[in-house]
């Protein structure tokens, strides 16, 4: 019988990367549906850096020009659609999802870890036939954080100022654009979108270099995200999308991301490449210069 789930692990980190099934005695709380990484942790911190009952990097949403409208069909159709976990090393998961019946995608994602505090994050995914509506498409992916005491994102904006990305609410302002793009839309501009979608809920506001951070539970933490494209990248945060933790009466934010295509082709790959680095938080510079080592390390 396949397993659900494999653990991953470095010198510092344990991670669980899992399908959409429900966890089993070893993952009681963890809900079916939710695709990703189950847990996250380091011995800098023993607490899961993800809401447990959720996950993180999960592949939420597949978006055409129907996303949102009142002829979407499924909105959560990754989290629905069955997936495969194959361990193919050591140090590396594939989880793979066929060709899903609504948007017809088929995608792989290969997580793995490095030394010491690393996980690479590798997005495949093909269209089968065309958009149901439009030319875009795009993928969303969300990552429920455990009562942060901290709960917004930071990212740089182009004049080299670090931003706070922490919304009033679900479905406003939550998803900023990268510099190069002058107006943000999805979807058609004779459809009516629902209001709150995150998708269609654009700040004014622009980033500058391809990553985000926050600091999950007291701030002792760094959670930086990379990606290795600019214009298709939309960094996104929802104040309130992991619900809540009671014990600590505090909002579990979602700390999301997403890929969009502007004119997409059918029968073409596409990826996206990232790295999160999960750490003892040491400041803005130290953000800089594991990206700058990143970039170099993927442009050789």
């Amino acid at each position: 019988m396949s397993m659900s789930y494999e653990v991953l692990h470095t010198t510092e980190l344990e991670v669980v990367i899992g399908d959409n099934d429900a966890g089993d005695a070893a993952y009681p709380s963890h809900c079916a549906d939710l695709n990703g990484i189950w847990s996250l942790t380091s011995v800098h911190e023993k607490r899961n850096c993800f809401v447990p009952r959720y996950a993180g990097l999960n592949l939420e949403h597949l978006m055409d020009g129907l996303f949102t409208t009142d002829q979407e069909g499924d909105t959560f159709e990754p989290r629905h659609h069955p997936m495969q976990v194959e361990r193919i090393s050591d140090r590396a998961v594939r989880l793979a999802q066929s060709r899903t019946p609504q948007t017809h995608v088929e995608s792989t994602t290969i997580f793995e870890v490095k030394e010491p505090n690393i996980i690479d994050f590798h997005f495949t995914a093909k269209l089968h036939q065309p958009p149901r509506a439009g030319k875009q498409f795009g993928f969303f992916w969300a990552s429920y954080i455990n009562a942060p005491d901290f709960p917004c994102l930071f990212f740089l904006n182009p004049d080299g100022f670090w931003n706070c990305l922490s919304p009033d609410m679900h479905g406003t302002g939550n998803t900023v654009c990268h510099s190069t793009i002058d107006e943000p839309q999805f979807g058609l501009a004779d459809r009516s979108y629902n209001v709150r979608s995150l998708a269609h809920a654009f700040s004014d506001r622009r980033f500058d270099l391809p990553l985000v951070f926050g600091r999950p539970h007291d701030g002792n933490m760094l959670y930086l995200q990379m990606f290795d494209q600019t214009s298709p990248v939309r960094l996104t945060m929802s104040p309130t999308g992991g619900d809540y933790d009671d014990e600590k009466r505090v909002y579990n934010p979602a700390w999301d991301y997403q890929f969009v295509i502007d004119d997409v082709e059918t029968g073409k790959e596409y990826h996206l490449r990232s790295r999160l680095v999960y750490k003892p938080y040491g400041g803005r510079q130290e953000v800089i210069d594991l990206f700058s080592q990143w970039k170099d390390e993927i442009d050789e």
